[in-house]
């Protein structure tokens, strides 16, 4: 994830009782979650003929989370003027005292930014409904303080969506809707993304969606649903990177392409670093002098911020190979002024990766020399 701090001719209608699920330039209309392993990538071509498609659109389930969110004042929203919260508060605002909204208050008080709401609506069906739609993983419930608290909150859900006819207005706003896809996939459309990803990272996923969302913070995250080795569900939410005359932006291009190669990185090397969790942690004195500058962007220990170093250097290599050389290598030093301060290190590495996928054909096969990086800096 990216800490807030550091048109389409057969979309889906809104307006019905699951609201279209979500408006959405398709070519594909799939949302699984799926049970199987990942898939190795062996050819170019079969990739290009076979690879899952990227959906493009705005989810009810992600927008009825934020103006909830909005309603309790929660502070890690877009920090720019978007006439959609303006659209919000005049609808909305005679719910102010509804439970949905204290509750979230008192789930959010004390607490920093975090993923974990808007991930956990990826579990739920559309509102008014909400159904769970699989098992929630256990890291939802614990940031609930567990299953009772997690499932009153989408009780409190399910009753706001209805008492407000959320549906009416998620329909009404289909025209600014369709004006943001349309922009997005228009900074997108010179670019494969799902194909270069891919290429990439050696392994086939289940599912692509970049989800638009015009109350989220500046930037995105990037989960990914699914049971344990995979293929997953990828996602990116994005928040806009500014606005013009009350209307998100998203842009310009090359940043737009960072983000989502940095979240959809996530579901590559997130599972990675899970099962090399006890190679990582011997290396955790590196976080000591990181540590300050980590803390204060949200990542307050080494396997987050080891994770972190790992999915920046893969978009600064993917920048420098689509983007350009030079826009990769000042990636890096962004990355590296932000307090990444392995990041050359990694992408160093990376290179060796690139130049030899004869002999390492997929990402996960060279995890293990990449992480080396590490130990060689300990030492």
């Amino acid at each position: 994830m990216i800490n807030p701090q550091a048109f389409c001719p057969n979309y889906t209608k809104a307006g019905s009782s699951r609201a279209g699920f979500y408006i959405a330039c398709f070519c594909s209309a799939s949302f699984l979650i799926t049970h199987t392993n990942a898939e190795p990538i062996e050819a170019h071509a079969s990739r290009k003929a076979t690879a899952p498609y990227l959906h493009i659109g705005i989810d009810p389930r992600i927008e009825l989370l934020t103006t909830v969110q909005l309603l309790s004042q929660y502070r890690y929203l877009t920090p720019y003027r978007v006439d959609y919260a303006r659209d919000i508060i005049i609808h909305f605002s005679k719910y102010q005292h509804h439970q949905a909204i204290s509750i979230f208050r008192n789930l959010s008080s004390g607490q920093g930014w975090s993923d974990i709401y808007p991930t956990a609506m990826l579990y739920l069906s559309a509102p008014p409904e909400l159904e769970v739609t699989g098992p929630i993983p256990p890291y939802i419930y614990h940031a609930f303080a567990g299953p009772e608290n997690f499932l009153r909150f989408v009780q409190a859900l399910r009753d706001f969506a209805r008492q407000t006819h959320f549906n009416r207005f998620f329909a009404r706003q289909e025209s600014l809707y369709i004006l943001l896809k349309y922009k997005l996939n228009e900074s997108i459309a010179q670019v494969d993304l799902v194909d270069l990803t891919e290429a990439y990272f050696g392994t086939r996923q289940a599912s692509y969606h970049l989800l638009l969302s015009p109350l989220l913070h500046h930037g995105g995250f990037g989960p990914h649903i699914g049971s344990p080795g995979g293929p997953y569900d990828v996602y990116t939410l994005l928040g806009p990177t500014g606005a013009l005359l009350g209307v998100p932006e998203y842009g310009p291009p090359d940043q737009l392409l960072q983000i989502i190669w940095h979240e959809f990185s996530h579901a590559f090397i997130n599972p990675l670093s899970e099962r090399h969790y006890p190679e990582l942690m011997r290396h955790e004195d590196l976080y000591t002098p990181l540590s300050e500058q980590m803390g204060q962007i949200g990542y307050t220990r080494w396997l987050d911020c080891a994770n972190e170093h790992l999915i920046r250097a893969v978009a600064a290599r993917l920048t420098h190979h689509h983007i350009g050389p030079e826009a990769g290598r000042q990636a890096l030093r962004d990355e590296s002024g932000r307090g990444f301060r392995y990041i050359h290190a990694l992408a160093r590495r990376l290179e060796e990766y690139e130049n030899h996928r004869e002999a390492y054909p997929t990402f996960a096969s060279f995890f293990p020399r990449l992480i080396a990086v590490f130990a060689e800096i300990t030492d």
